[in-house]
């Protein structure tokens, strides 16, 4: 059931507002700078000058632009209101309605689309009479504001309006957009794009809305966007998305459970070293998921990356061989020994699954996923799995990592 004070359809209709603005952005000149809620939902301006204004309506089922309607004569008004006040500069700036709803035929709207059959001028005609005529008091300020024109006026402003009906909805300008970045990645990338493209418009979005006076949003810097984002699908190359993060629980040394954590403590790591890890092991999570959802990752390449983090581990302990004999050292000794193998990893060790993937949360996260293994296939103690096996006496016999080997 269906509430009474739902905000679905307002909620849509600013979304697709702001997914509109990026497909006009994509489609338009990349020098015209972009502003929301400046004179209008879009405006378009070069050098400052208004050069294109958009009022967006959207309707989340059929509707029609009729002679009559509140959407169309509202729209009116605000141009009429922005002439009368000379923030308009006519002819010279585009005004347009972009709506999802449809124009009958021969109503005032079709007159003006940007076909064969526009006729501004007789349109003119006609908003006077309906504005005479009409009995709606809701549009009694509309009609007043336009019929304050002076009948040149009224030509002049109406000469200036492009009326796009029976727009896409909101699915249907996401796929425009697609439709704009298919030179620019391979068909497995585009939804990636696609979806990175949109988080980072709409953060930009929010900023403009929230500084209105902050500065305008030019269609190159939107282009750039796209080359940068398509370049983290190239093969060397992987998109990074957590990479400031956070879990919805914050972080919690002392109230975690899981085997990772345990194994930071059991070399006494100090908390705030702990609460690192445990944002290295989130993002790198999510990242890895979100990769394999879609389909980034390929073959088996998290588990030859997986085998390459663990052989490393296991020949940098190999070195510990030097270190005195620790096969009856104190557990002090052996936290150390424990420390010394966690410093590498976390400060060191430097093993990217492709070469420029170089956020270290990546690796430092896998590392703890593999320590998080219920079969650990790492860990920092030396007697680490020692312990765990006499706790839990269910673990299989590991391959033995010889610590004293020569």
């Amino acid at each position: 059931m269906k509430s009474t004070f739902s905000a679905a359809e307002s909620t849509l209709g600013y979304l697709f507002q702001a997914r509109m603005a990026l497909q006009l952005v994509l489609e338009g000149d990349e020098d015209a700078a972009l502003v929301l809620e400046g004179l209008d939902d879009i405006t378009f301006e070069d050098d400052g000058d208004p050069r294109t204004l958009l009022q967006l309506k959207y309707h989340g089922k059929e509707a029609s632009l009729t002679d009559a309607s509140p959407e169309l004569w509202k729209t009116l008004r605000v141009w009429s209101t922005h002439y009368q006040e000379g923030l308009l500069h006519l002819p010279g700036t585009r005004l347009v309605l972009l709506t999802t709803a449809v124009a009958p035929e021969h109503s005032i709207p079709a007159l003006l689309r940007a076909n064969d059959d526009r006729d501004p001028e007789f349109a003119a005609e006609r908003l006077v009479d309906v504005a005479h005529s009409s009995k709606n008091d809701e549009l009694v300020a509309a009609f007043s504001s336009f019929l304050t024109l002076k009948v040149e006026d009224q030509k002049v402003l109406t000469a200036a309006i492009t009326i796009l009906d029976n727009q896409p909805d909101i699915s249907g300008s996401a796929d425009r957009i697609r439709e704009r970045l298919r030179t620019s990645a391979r068909k497995e990338h585009r939804e990636p794009l696609f979806e990175r493209l949109e988080g980072w418009w709409f953060g930009k979005v929010i900023e403009r809305l929230k500084h209105p006076h902050g500065p305008s949003i030019y269609g190159y810097e939107v282009n750039q966007k796209v080359v940068e984002i398509a370049e983290l699908f190239r093969p060397d190359a992987l998109p990074i998305d957590f990479l400031t993060a956070v879990p919805a629980n914050p972080p919690d040394p002392e109230g975690d459970n899981r085997q990772f954590v345990a194994q930071l403590h059991a070399i006494a790591l100090a908390s705030k070293r702990i609460k690192k890890a445990i944002l290295d092991y989130y993002r790198a999570f999510e990242q890895r998921s979100r990769w394999v959802r879609e389909k980034l990752v390929v073959d088996d390449e998290l588990e030859l990356y997986e085998a390459k983090l663990v052989d490393e581990w296991e020949r940098y302990c190999l070195t510990l061989s030097d270190t005195p004999d620790y096969s009856t050292a104190g557990e002090e000794d052996l936290r150390l020994i424990g420390k010394e193998v966690y410093r590498w990893m976390e400060q060191t060790a430097d093993f990217k699954i492709r070469p420029n993937v170089t956020e270290e949360y990546i690796m430092r996260g896998s590392y703890h996923m593999l320590a998080d293994r219920q079969n650990p296939r790492v860990w920092w103690h030396p007697k680490f799995l020692d312990r765990l096996k006499t706790v839990l006496k269910v673990i299989p016999d590991a391959p033995a990592l010889d610590l004293e080997a020569n």
